[in-house]
């Protein structure tokens, strides 16, 4: 028996890195996984390696595409019980290099298509009975970070949004969560480095973390094992936050 059997999940972001390791972990133990991605090859790629998943290809930042997603997983699965908002992008430059265009892209992209997710999961799970939400941020957006105003900006508003509809929707049995990872990623490989330096330097474990160990993070906070926890944030990155 694993820990999610007969549950169904949209994992958004997931044909590679954190969203990919949390999509195979879920479907290790049991769920059904609606993979999800801008590429309709990589979806589908990602989806015939895990039992029981399906891909669907689309971008959030787009109207209307949040509640397709959805759509599409009570049409293969006739439910939808966990949603874990993971795409996003780090759109990096420093304050005057940020261009309008930049700041709307980070903030659709992080917090508008989140957001969205959100409202379209949250009117099938409050007619089914409950639901798990993750929304993945960033130390970045607890704490700021320089050359990352506008992801650092996008990143605290999520939180917020998971605050807020902790709030809202635990009424429903849904609960509604922030996780907030730092680890080796392809989306990390891209900063400049001397900030990824920085970044590790100050870790207290002095480790590499993993989107594996992340995926653990995230399938607690799915699972029943935290059927008492909402509004919450759980840090899975070597205790980088507490600087």
């Amino acid at each position: 028996m694993g820990e999610l059997d007969g549950k169904v999940a949209i994992v958004t972001g997931s044909t590679r890195g954190i969203g990919r390791a949390i999509a195979e972990r879920f479907a290790a133990e049991g769920a059904r996984v609606v993979v999800h991605g801008r590429d309709t090859e990589a979806c589908e790629a990602v989806a015939a390696d895990l039992s029981g998943a399906i891909g669907h290809a689309g971008d959030i930042t787009v109207p209307g595409v949040a509640d397709g997603l959805v759509a599409a997983a009570v049409d293969a699965f006739g439910r939808l019980d966990i949603v874990v908002n993971n795409a996003g992008a780090a759109i990096d430059n420093f304050v005057t290099g940020v261009t309008d265009e930049r700041w709307e892209a980070s903030l659709a992209t992080n917090l508008t298509g989140p957001f969205a997710m959100i409202r379209a999961a949250t009117r099938v799970m409050k007619e089914s009975g409950g639901g798990a939400i993750v929304n993945v941020i960033s130390w970045a957006g607890e704490r700021g970070n320089v050359g990352q105003v506008a992801y650092s900006a996008s990143k605290a508003g999520l939180h917020a949004v998971t605050l807020s509809t902790a709030k809202e929707l635990g009424k429903f049995g849904i609960r509604v969560n922030s996780l907030s990872p730092a680890v080796q990623t392809d989306m990390t490989e891209v900063m400049d480095e001397r900030l990824q330096k920085i970044a590790a330097s100050r870790k207290p474990i002095k480790i590499a973390g993993t989107p594996g160990d992340v995926a653990e993070g995230a399938l607690f906070l799915c699972s029943d094992r935290s059927r008492f926890v909402t509004g919450d944030t759980l840090h899975v990155d070597g205790g980088l936050h507490l600087n």
